[in-house]
């Protein structure tokens, strides 16, 4: 019978643990690295990768007035939705009514002047023979004096008398010549004075147009700065009308990776709705950013302005609705632009055009390479692969 040997209570022995996985240590990680990229796409996300926001306009119209007026009917509100001709606001204008008074005043002066002027120049035409014939007459009848006069046939008293017809009858001839000749130059005058008259008439009536404003085209009323019973002064503004179709103005950040062309497809994002558009213009100008689009802690920040067109056949969001623009597929177009660039300089070993460095192929590699084009089409090769630009 063999003995067996019992453990010793004081020997502990070592219990290893099944090695199992640190999800925590996963989920750590996740969320770090979770929050770096959200950091890094706060701060630079927006210079790589076409990020921006914008507002849906409309062509806007002031309607204001060129004379001081009061308003006398007014006939929409804001909202409204108008038609082009219809009557808007109705103004009275006293200034205008006492102008055209005066107009009308100096027109019929004018036309009565030159009517008188008119009649008198008749008159003289018609009884200046008769004036000539008259001096002729007493001329003969002075020169017959002299010869009676050194016979003693004729007294010294009719002699004066006939002198005397002489004379007024060349003064009176002398006259009617030198008021025709006053007439003949002045008339033109008055004739143009009169006509300015009634042209300043007509342009002022068309531009009065009895105080009625009509609406230009089909839009909506945006704002009412006044309302019935207000004096307006000239040029202030009496409402805001939003006419055309909507359209979006972006601000986009400069010296981005990206570039933007007429023509990129771009999404429209106005809380869950999603609405298409294509770049219609790229102004060269930096605005100033609205301000629902600035930030309180940091300056004032401008970005380029950019005009969206919408795609046919969607609808529009509200006028002035806040939006969030982005690249629409993947690639975008500015990718797909960036790498055919990349390509075609590798390619073609064109000249990088941001360094202007690179190999340039000449006529004797280009004429290895395939037929020869003609000169034309070998400066026109060159050229392509001088600025880096790959057309087929």
């Amino acid at each position: 019978m063999r003995l067996r040997r019992r453990p010793r209570y004081d020997t502990l022995q070592n219990e290893v643990r099944r090695r199992g996985r640190s999800w925590g240590r996963w989920i750590y990680l996740g969320l770090l690295c979770g929050l770096v990229l959200w950091i890094a796409d706060m701060f630079v996300g927006d210079l790589l990768y076409f990020r921006a926001e914008g507002l849906v306009m409309r062509n806007r119209v002031v309607l204001a007035t060129q004379y001081p007026a009061e308003v006398k009917s007014l006939n929409v509100e804001e909202g409204f939705s108008i038609s082009k001709g219809d009557v808007l606001v109705q103004v009275r204008s006293q200034k205008i009514e006492e102008t055209l008074a005066q107009l009308y005043s100096d027109m019929v002066d004018g036309i009565g002047r030159a009517t008188d002027l008119e009649v008198r120049n008749q008159v003289y035409e018609a009884i200046y023979p008769m004036t000539q014939r008259l001096y002729s007459e007493a001329r003969e009848a002075r020169l017959s004096s002299d010869t009676l006069r050194g016979e003693g046939l004729i007294s010294n008293v009719r002699r004066a008398d006939l002198l005397q017809s002489e004379m007024e009858s060349a003064l009176e001839q002398t006259r009617i010549e030198v008021e025709q000749k006053t007439i003949e130059k002045n008339m033109p005058e008055l004739r143009a004075a009169v006509s300015a008259s009634r042209e300043a008439i007509m342009r002022l009536r068309e531009v009065y147009a009895d105080g009625i404003l009509k609406a230009p085209s089909d839009g909506v009323v945006g704002y009412l700065h006044v309302a019935q019973g207000s004096v307006i002064q000239p040029g202030e503004p009496l409402m805001e009308l939003f006419t055309g179709d909507p359209f979006v103005l972006a601000y986009v950040p400069q010296g981005a990776l990206y570039t933007l062309h007429p023509g990129d497809p771009i999404k429209i994002s106005v809380g869950l709705n999603t609405y298409y558009s294509r770049v219609s213009r790229i102004y060269p100008v930096a605005g100033q950013l609205p301000q629902e689009f600035q930030n309180t802690f940091q300056p004032v920040s401008r970005a380029q302005i950019v005009r969206l067109e919408f795609d046919p056949g969607q609808d529009f969001p509200a006028l002035f609705a806040k939006t969030k623009l982005s690249a629409v597929g993947w690639p975008p177009a500015w990718l797909k632009r960036l790498f055919a660039s990349a390509y075609g300089r590798l390619a073609g070993k064109a000249p990088d055009p941001l360094t202007g460095k690179g190999d340039r192929l000449d006529a004797s590699h280009a004429h290895s390479a395939g037929p020869d084009f003609g000169p034309i089409a070998r400066s026109h090769l060159v050229q392509q692969l001088q600025t880096g630009v790959q057309s087929r």
